[in-house]
């Protein structure tokens, strides 16, 4: 029909709303920034059938990111081939919840703490905690029954002196706190190499998440053991 009006053009459309925005956490990796690398490896744990492995440090500005490799020599009885990535893996190759899996902890030489791995409590790390705080965050990772590759950021950057790391791990048969180390002056320095590609866009998109991590806190005011942070 000449002249006819589709039904659903009398109705208004929808302006497009743009999605709310919030300020870029001071913790957050940059996006607009190439890191600078730092030499080091940390053999963490080394048992006659299983190992953990830290290093390829990359630096930015207000953190590093480092890579952890898990590996064992048999998958354990009854695993599943493959895990689901729900958080920092904390049982790639363990029964989620019977308290075997890997724990990453580390420390800075000023007694500031952090760790992440099963049984921790989860703690949501909010935009106005102090820049002083350090907080070890998970950031993905995969494998399969033998293997397990994953990402950490750590925040902020330590001061000159070691960076102490630690980890346990009971379901590969290392119960006792094994312990190694990173140039925290040699992380630090790096910064100074990195590559500010763009000006950094102050605001990010909020899509209802949140930054997470399975972790427990403590400050060097309180490095006697307080724990802080929770679920």
């Amino acid at each position: 029909m000449v002249g006819r009006v589709d039904f659903f053009d009398s109705f208004p459309a929808r302006e497009p709303v743009a999605p709310p925005r919030r300020r870029r956490p001071w913790w957050q990796r940059p996006d607009n920034v190439l890191p600078a690398s730092v030499p080091g490896d940390a053999l963490l744990i080394r048992t006659d059938s299983a190992a953990v492995w830290a290093g390829a440090v990359r630096v930015y500005p207000n953190g590093f990111q480092m890579s952890v490799r898990m590996v064992r020599r048999e998958p354990p009885d009854g695993s599943p081939r493959y895990r689901p990535v729900h958080h920092f893996p904390p049982a790639p190759f363990e029964a989620v919840g019977t308290g075997t899996g890997l724990r990453l902890g580390i420390e800075y030489v000023d007694g500031r703490r952090d760790a992440l791995g099963e049984g921790l409590a989860s703690h949501h790390f909010s935009d106005d905690e102090e820049e002083r705080t350090l907080r070890i965050m998970d950031q993905g990772g995969g494998g399969d029954g033998t293997t397990w590759d994953a990402e950490v950021w750590v925040a902020p950057l330590p001061p000159d002196g070691p960076v102490t790391l630690v980890a346990v791990w009971p379901g590969a048969g290392a119960t006792a706190e094994c312990r190694a180390e990173l140039d925290g002056a040699a992380i630090r320095a790096a910064a100074a190499r990195t590559v500010t590609l763009w000006p950094p866009d102050e605001y990010e998109a909020q899509d209802g998440g949140q930054w997470g991590s399975v972790r427990i806190a403590t400050t060097a005011d309180d490095a006697g053991g307080k724990q802080a942070g929770g679920a």
